[in-house]
């Protein structure tokens, strides 16, 4: 019997193996389409669990390769067009009324130009945390991540936009 076979049987050592052998094609595939190592971990992640779910509908062994990369592709698309959304969810956000209520308008400034230097991901769960006022739990069922993942991404936001804040203020003095 087939390790393809085993694995629709729901053999899971069998599943791992069969990874094993096309996870270097399933990475480049991802990394050739997503610009953001996260992302693309974001995207193997997904492929794993629906091709884990799904493999018993694989018709023909001979094309599990070609399965699971349309699979990986198809995630990373959902993954960019996520990101779409959120850029959009952000850029409105940039501009509400959350934001406006500051006070001092070259602090503002100032914080719009740190945000729009951080990456994507460490963006958008600033915003959807600290301007939408969006709770960790709610931000990890938007993005589909684990809270702790926000967490630690809300912590790293922090840290990266202290550094760009700290820096334009020196510039300013000096």
């Amino acid at each position: 019997m087939s390790i393809i076979n085993e694995a629709k049987k729901g053999n899971s050592e069998s599943f791992i193996t069969l990874i094993e052998q096309y996870k270097a094609q399933m990475y480049k595939t991802a990394k050739a389409i997503l610009r953001n190592e996260e992302d693309v971990c974001d995207a193997i992640q997904e492929v794993l669990i629906s091709s884990y779910r799904n493999i018993k509908n694989l018709k023909k062994e001979k094309y599990f390769k070609t399965w699971i990369i349309r699979i990986t592709i198809n995630k990373c698309y959902d993954i960019i067009e996520k990101n779409k959304l959120i850029d959009k969810k952000i850029e409105k956000t940039m501009y509400s009324e959350t934001f406006e209520e500051t006070s001092n308008i070259e602090e503002k400034i100032d914080v719009d130009r740190a945000l729009k230097l951080l990456d994507d991901d460490l963006r958008v769960v600033t915003v959807l945390y600290y301007y939408d006022d969006i709770s960790i739990k709610d931000i990890s069922a938007i993005l589909e991540i684990p809270a702790g993942t926000v967490k630690s991404k809300l912590s790293r936001a922090r840290e990266k936009l202290y550094e760009i804040l700290k820096q334009e203020e020196v510039s300013k003095v000096g």
